[in-house]
């Protein structure tokens, strides 16, 4: 068996190369984790159709050129459906969501934010999850999903502080199909988990128990069940509980 020469071993290389770079190159690029400076949006840029879900994550306030880069950037990505605006801490965005009142990225169904950027929400007429990481009864970023988002499919981080927090949602949101509580610190979960039953086409509920909650793991998790039992989806109901390793059996 003849020896390839050197030239065929670096054409079949360059070939193999090629081949790899098509097939993980949308992968690579599918989730995109953007800070400052926002790159500037060009047509010749080959990765922007790939981008899918972009990560913004500042450290300080944007200047209103800085947003106005961002809302920019994001409606040129076509494909993009999920975003995610984090705060490094408590860091102030003064005049930040009054510049996503003209974005309407259309394609976006997926979006976390924190309370103060709430006002954001009448800018993403298809969101179909929205996830906030402290949303409480009185939530700036509920009270304004429940106006401009009452098709929302998908509710994440909701908390309970009493047993009568929540008592409208179902009617708020009926399309709901997923909902994932990340804190119940009430005297009654049962309670809250009954109200629960309401929503017609859940088919995925999380739940979490801590150092507070006054129910077992396992009562945690029949009391889970019974509200996907309830729901009236056909297909498949997936029931997630979180535990705390401090929280005990």
């Amino acid at each position: 068996m003849s020896t390839p020469s050197t030239s065929t071993v670096r054409s079949r290389g360059r070939r193999v190369s090629a081949t790899l770079r098509l097939l993980t190159l949308p992968f690579l690029w599918e989730r995109f984790d953007l800070s400052q400076p926002i790159p500037q949006p060009s047509g010749e840029l080959e990765y922007l159709p790939r981008i899918k879900s972009v990560h913004v994550w500042w450290r300080s306030s944007p200047s209103e050129q800085e947003t106005v880069a961002l809302v920019d950037f994001l409606n040129s990505l076509p494909n993009l459906s999920g975003l995610q605006i984090a705060r490094y801490h408590d860091t102030p965005w003064h005049g930040f969501a009054p510049d996503f009142g003209f974005a309407s990225p259309p394609n976006v169904t997926a979006l976390s934010i924190s309370n103060p950027l709430h006002t954001i929400l009448a800018a993403f007429p298809n969101l179909k999850t929205l996830a906030c990481p402290a949303m409480f009864f009185d939530s700036p970023v509920l009270g304004a999903a429940k106006i401009c988002l009452p098709h929302l499919e998908a509710l994440i981080g909701l908390r309970f502080l009493s047993d009568h927090d929540h008592e409208t949602l179902a009617q708020d949101f009926p399309h709901l199909r997923v909902l994932a509580v990340t804190s119940i610190q009430t005297s009654n979960v049962l309670a809250v988990f009954s109200r629960f039953r309401a929503f017609n086409n859940l088919t995925e509920l999380s739940t979490f128990r801590g150092k507070t909650t006054p129910l077992s793991l396992g009562e945690l998790i029949a009391g889970g069940r019974d509200v996907l039992r309830a729901s009236h989806s056909r297909g498949p109901k997936l029931l997630r509980v979180w535990k705390d390793d401090e929280a005990g059996p």
